[in-house]
């Protein structure tokens, strides 16, 4: 559920309106995609906080290497925490990243009385982040990529590629920063496209439109691209 817009100025219409054309070229061009059935929540927190200045593969190591180890979270967060980051080392900033994992799971035992997160079930974006906000590691990015994915709940995440295309479409100033472009691009994201124009803008960041010499030739968006304007009209 989402919590009701404010009122939008002209502008911010016209933007909407780009973003939806943008996000329905995604679906012509590349088609849409189906959201995954909700997983555990609590498990979703953990693997999102090894994800952090990371790539996919090391996450997946670290997080499957930390199931192998412990039986239950109880398990993992009263583990050493020297133990507990060299099982996780592989993911990067392991001290520090199995400090938050046990720090939240300190957070839901005390709170809740149990190892679960799965009062994020009942909660609309800004519920959760009330809840675990406070929590380090439990930023936007975090959080929204949790009950985005996970519970299915509308909000749009905003991780590196989505913040760069966001800024060289145009949806949002240059001198944002990912913060910033979440709060702004909340309202622009058609209803229910969430995760899918997510996952478009993300996965056309890493096949065409590159941190350095984007491939401007090959792309069905550059007719909407403020930065294709900028750089490449003849």
């Amino acid at each position: 559920m989402r919590k009701p817009p404010d009122p939008m100025t002209a502008s911010q219409r016209t933007l909407q309106n780009k973003v939806a054309k943008v996000c329905q070229l995604f679906e012509e061009n590349v088609g849409e995609i189906d959201h995954p059935t909700t997983a555990d929540p609590l498990a979703s927190l953990v693997e999102t906080l090894l994800s952090h200045n990371t790539n996919d593969r090391n996450r997946d190591i670290a997080f499957k290497n930390l199931l192998e180890t412990y039986p239950d979270w109880e398990a993992v967060h009263h583990a050493p925490h020297e133990e507990l980051a060299q099982v996780v080392r592989v993911a990067g900033l392991n001290r520090q990243k199995a400090k938050r994992i046990q720090e939240l799971l300190a957070y839901v035992k005390e709170t809740h009385g149990e190892y679960t997160a799965d009062f994020l079930r009942e909660m609309t974006f800004e519920e959760a982040v009330e809840e675990l906000g406070h929590l380090k590691g439990m930023g936007f990015k975090t959080i929204a990529v949790v009950m985005c994915f996970t519970l299915g709940v509308d909000v749009f995440p905003v991780d590196t590629h989505v913040h760069r295309l966001s800024k060289r479409i145009g949806f949002v100033p240059e001198k944002y920063d990912a913060v910033k472009t979440f709060k702004a691009m909340r309202p622009l994201v058609p209803e229910g496209k969430s995760y899918q124009f997510h996952l478009h803008l993300i996965t056309h960041g890493r096949q065409v439109c590159h941190a350095r010499k984007p491939k401007c030739e090959e792309c069905f968006v550059r007719e909407h691209c403020l930065y294709y304007f900028q750089n490449n009209r003849n």
